[in-house]
């Protein structure tokens, strides 16, 4: 404690501070002298003040030192300044009485120095209040505007964060309605979807089966979440196994993606459609149709609920989706992140000319 105390002090002396202080000082002990003189009309030897006086001030600036190192933190340390300042009502008296000893005052027989005690207990006992009571002034004046300071950037932060929310909630009502605006009349997309569904049974057998995953996944993306949001992560992954499906039939040529999924995904919940737009974005922006350099989608999810979303991929030479719209669907994703997981989330992005890469770590 004392080698922060003395840190304190030096980082306050300035020259314009010892100024201020020393005309304080003088004006104080003049002030002092002046009452004594005009009360019993007589005053010590002025070398005795030359010694009691910077006892007194000494007092007086430890103390203060003392306030700020128990005060000015962010936590009270309440125990260190009672017993500091216990420590330094002993000191005081040790040195007065260290200095009436060579001042010679000390009694030499027992009556004189009962009477001694009496006298001299009250004197100084008195004499570190009034000490410790300027010193509680001076401090808590200096630092009235500190604490004032203090409150004042709290209630900024306050309304920063408040801020941030509000703009947080604008940002996912846009993304809500945005996704709503992209919706249509599920029974009319439904019946027309079973309609051709079973027509194309009589013709092509990978024709209905292709029809088949594109309603489940349009039937996923239509379902109503939980009361909180969420949807069993079990169903996002059966429909990112469908969408890979869907996509091998979709092209003419193979799609060269390793896929790898690990985990007890049943036991954990998620809000919906994250992983499946991540995972529709590799077929949408990247070229699968390299052999020597598949594209690669890992899922895990461990015990406790942290789970791991990776996939790198070749990049389209020429892509015919805007980059603007790959960005705003990853926004649409960040800003739903935020919503839900805010802090408990990690999505990292590495792209090159040649390849794109993500990685998404999600507490559940």
């Amino acid at each position: 404690m004392t080698g922060n105390l003395f840190k304190l002090i030096a980082k306050r002396i300035t020259e314009k501070t010892i100024r201020a202080h020393l005309i304080f000082w003088i004006l104080f002990i003049v002030y002092e002298l002046t009452i004594l003189y005009f009360t019993i009309g007589t005053i010590e030897k002025p070398y005795e003040y030359l010694i009691y006086y910077p006892i007194n001030i000494g007092f007086f600036y430890l103390y203060i030192e003392l306030l700020n190192y128990v005060f000015v933190s962010h936590k009270f340390r309440y125990f260190q300044g009672i017993v500091g300042y216990l420590m330094l009502f002993a000191l005081y008296f040790l040195v007065k009485l260290i200095a009436e000893y060579f001042l010679d005052n000390l009694p030499l027989n027992n009556i004189s120095t009962f009477t001694y005690i009496r006298d001299f207990l009250p004197r100084n006992i008195l004499r570190a209040i009034y000490f410790t009571g300027l010193g509680t002034f001076f401090w808590s004046a200096g630092h009235i505007s500190y604490f004032r300071r203090q409150t004042q950037e709290a209630e900024k932060l306050h309304l920063i964060a408040q801020k941030e929310k509000a703009e947080l909630e604008i940002q996912l009502s846009k993304s809500r309605n945005a996704y709503l605006q992209q919706q249509i009349k599920p029974h009319l997309l439904f019946n027309t979807l079973n309609f051709v569904y079973s027509n194309a049974q009589k013709y092509s057998d990978d024709a209905a089966h292709v029809i088949w995953l594109l309603a489940e996944i349009m039937r996923f993306s239509l379902e109503e979440p939980d009361y909180d949001g969420k949807i069993n992560l079990v169903r996002e992954v059966e429909q990112i196994e469908n969408m890979i499906e869907l996509n091998r039939y979709r092209f003419e040529n193979p799609l060269y993606i390793s896929v790898e999924m690990q985990g007890n995904f049943s036991n954990f919940q998620i809000i919906p459609l994250i992983l499946l737009t991540l995972t529709e974005n590799i077929f949408k922006h990247g070229d699968l149709t390299e052999a020597t350099q598949p594209a690669t989608l890992n899922i895990t999810i461990d015990e406790i609920g942290e789970m791991v979303f990776f996939s790198h991929n070749l990049k389209k030479s020429k892509n015919k989706h805007p980059r603007s719209q790959k960005a705003l669907g990853l926004e649409n994703i960040r800003i739903r992140l935020d919503a839900t997981y805010a802090g408990d989330y990690k999505l990292d992005i590495i792209e090159s000319n040649e390849f794109y890469e993500l990685n998404l770590k999600l507490n559940l």
